[in-house]
């Protein structure tokens, strides 16, 4: 049985001329990140009960990652699920 964290995505360092720890604007823009460096992707938890923060690169296989952007507290244009498969690669659905 899979585990769902809920979470929200920001860039870590400055990919695609974007300011550093900036809010990733598009789903399409988050695939482009998780393929290009997942560690430049930092995942921060929504919920005081669970806290969370890591960086994509360090997913749980078996654990499903809800995300939220650009914004889970603002502005909630997108969803996606990012899930670590069991030979290593990340899956943005």
């Amino acid at each position: 049985m899979a585990s769902y964290v809920n979470v929200g995505v920001r860039y870590m360092k400055t990919p695609f001329d974007k300011a550093p720890n900036s809010e990733i604007p598009t789903k399409a823009m988050l695939k482009r990140a998780i393929a290009e460096n997942a560690a430049n992707v930092y995942m921060y938890g929504t919920s005081g009960f669970t806290p969370f923060g890591d960086t994509a690169d360090n997913l749980e296989i078996g654990v499903k990652y809800s995300v939220t952007g650009p914004n889970p507290y603002t502005s909630r244009k997108w969803y996606a699920t990012l899930e670590k498969l069991a030979n290593g690669t990340i899956r943005v659905s």
